[in-house]
């Protein structure tokens, strides 16, 4: 897993400072096999003519030689961003990187190990995280004392679709109009800390999951999580009348009627008890709402139909029983066939759209057509070769 430089210093890589100079290297440590990135950041004087030392465990130096070219500035603090290729180290371990010559500056220890061991205890992190954020009767209580929360979501309500100001942050309407229902959306999880479902962010963490468990695939609890995010993409999707719902939950109020996920502070497991009648102002809190992504039997926001089509494409791939498998596939196909593909205005991801923007599109169609012709490749199913050839391999 190769350092990446540009991203913010919090998220994976971090470092030591010395004279203005920083240098950093992956805090997940680099896989055995893989090209190894580390970056040097400081000013461009002092990085122009300046080497490299890596020093294993016992102080030994393994690895010399001179620092990338400049790849660009970072800030008005460190002017100058280079590269120090790392790949030559392929013997597990833990090493330091230290600057020489016309530079000064150590990085934190960094590992160099298989990508099982590197990976298989931030993936089993993650799915603890997932766990802690599953909703519905299946969830795990941990260290949060979790309790089942919005069952009420087994007989939820399809309403037409809201309109929010432009910059989304306030509902326009005073009243939703109900358009369905009821439908059975329990289960998944919440999303970036709130009460809210959307297909469009569970249907890439799906994805996620799925591929981890291949390179985990001893990992029963990653299996099981990804199964729990698979179900309730499924509950999403209604094959009969060809409608793909996009939402459950209303995000954001209008600050008189009606009152969103967002403006009460409460455990998730006391919306069930909020016993309000239709014309309430919290009433959607506890009677959640569901919202459609596409009309019944319309195009689906290609974006949705490819991701959801990629999640069902993967649990094809991963379940061991031939008639299940062949059902997911199939329910994949139907939901890839139903891609707009010649979009118009936005793309659907939730309302309002703000929360999360997207323009790209034809990469969710590109991993949907990759995953159906692999699983296809695995039944035996002749479709294999077209999806092959739209995913462009």
């Amino acid at each position: 897993m190769a350092a990446v430089v540009g991203w913010d210093p919090s998220i994976f890589l971090r470092g030591s400072e010395t004279r203005e100079t920083l240098v950093r290297v992956d805090q997940a440590g680099y896989a055995v096999g893989q090209s190894k990135v580390a970056a040097v950041m400081g000013e461009e004087e002092a990085l122009a003519g300046a080497g490299f030392d890596v020093l294993d465990g016992r102080n030994r130096s393994v690895l010399t030689g001179r620092v990338g070219p400049r790849t660009g500035g970072w800030n008005h603090r460190f002017a100058s961003v280079h590269t120090v290729d790392l790949s030559a180290l392929t013997t597990p371990g833990t090493y330091r990187l230290t600057l020489t010559g016309t530079a000064a500056g150590t990085s934190p220890p960094f590992r160099v190990a298989s990508a099982t061991d590197l990976m298989a205890p931030l993936v089993e992190q993650n799915v603890r995280f997932f766990q802690a954020q599953r909703d519905g009767a299946q969830v795990v209580p941990g260290m949060l004392h979790r309790k089942p929360s919005h069952l009420s979501d087994r007989q939820a309500t399809v309403y037409a679709t809201p309109r929010f100001s432009a910059d989304g942050s306030t509902l326009v309407d005073r009243r939703l109009t109900p358009a369905g229902g009821p439908v059975d959306v329990s289960g998944g999880w919440f999303d970036a800390g709130d009460y809210l479902k959307f297909t469009h962010t569970t249907s890439f963490s799906v994805i996620q999951l799925f591929l981890a468990g291949r390179e985990v695939p001893a990992a029963n609890w990653l299996s099981a999580e990804a199964e729990h995010g698979v179900r309730w993409l499924e509950r999403m999707w209604d094959d009969t009348s060809g409608i793909l719902y996009a939402q459950v939950g209303l995000g954001q109020g209008n600050n008189d009627t009606l009152r969103g996920d967002h403006d009460l502070w409460r455990l998730p497991e006391a919306d069930d008890a909020m016993n309000t009648k239709p014309g309430h102002p919290v009433h959607l809190i506890g009677h959640r709402p569901v919202f459609r992504a596409n009309e019944p039997g319309r195009p689906i926001s290609p974006n949705l139909a490819g991701r959801v089509a990629a999640a069902f494409a993967l649990a094809a791939q991963a379940d061991s029983h031939p008639a299940a498998a062949r059902r997911w596939l199939d329910k994949a196909a139907e939901v890839y066939a139903r891609a707009d593909t010649s979009p118009e205005g936005p793309l659907v991801t939730a309302y309002p759209g703000a929360f999360y923007s997207e323009d790209s599109w034809q990469d969710d169609l590109q991993l949907a057509a990759a995953q159906l012709a692999r699983a296809a490749r695995q039944r035996g199913d002749t479709r294999a070769v077209e999806w092959q050839r739209q995913a462009g391999a």
